[in-house]
């Protein structure tokens, strides 16, 4: 029986999407199952009450000049594609949004957020929100109309607030984290000891 792994992620998150890349070799190699949970950056640090990036940073890990080298590095050692990230040219929320909905089909947020990933972050590059809600379910196989209408729902933000809430509780507190026999492991980089904890092997 397949190890369960839930993915928390978002999609305003550069780590999510270096990480989100790695999804399919842990799984393959690690006899896992991966569940993607969809979060949102800004409303899951306003959930936990302390935003490292408000303001001066905390430590030099959020200091955003190295954080831009640092995601650049874990590009180039994954052998993946990382464009300069347009932040202000989306509705970031929106994606999450939509994601939170394409969660409710099989294999429906993986295949959605893999192709936003890849519009916002990778090597395509969407026109708008609204173009690349439409283009990733689309790609995803799911009603494009549906998720773009969900991510203009008051209910689905009801639910991405719940689904925050439930995070914060199990002991989440950024993205990306990955939660296995109960216990987190926060970042991109904490990969590594996911994948031992999972094998037994170094």
């Amino acid at each position: 029986m397949p190890k369960h792994v839930d993915f928390y992620f978002a999609l305003n998150s550069r780590y999510s999407y270096l990480a989100a890349t790695q999804i399919a070799a842990l799984e393959k190699e690690c006899g896992a199952e991966v569940a993607w949970r969809p979060l949102d950056f800004d409303l899951l640090m306003v959930a936990r009450k302390w935003d490292p990036f408000s303001g001066a940073p905390t430590s030099g890990q959020y200091d955003i000049a190295y954080r831009r080298k640092d995601v650049v590095r874990w590009a180039r050692y994954y052998d993946i594609p990382l464009r300069i990230v347009e932040w202000e040219k989306y509705d970031w929320l929106r994606f999450n949004l939509a994601a939170t909905e394409a969660a409710k089909e099989p294999e429906g947020c993986a295949k959605f957020s893999q192709a936003v990933f890849a519009l916002t972050m990778g090597e395509r590059e969407g026109r708008d929100t609204e173009t690349v809600i439409s283009s990733a379910a689309h790609d995803a196989g799911l009603d494009p109309r549906r998720l773009i209408q969900a991510s203009k729902s008051s209910d689905t933000k009801s639910e991405l607030h719940h689904a925050i809430t439930d995070a914060v509780a199990l002991g989440v507190f950024g993205v990306p984290s990955f939660v296995f026999d109960g216990e987190v492991y926060w970042g991109n980089d904490r990969l590594i000891l996911l994948r031992w904890a999972l094998t037994g092997k170094r």
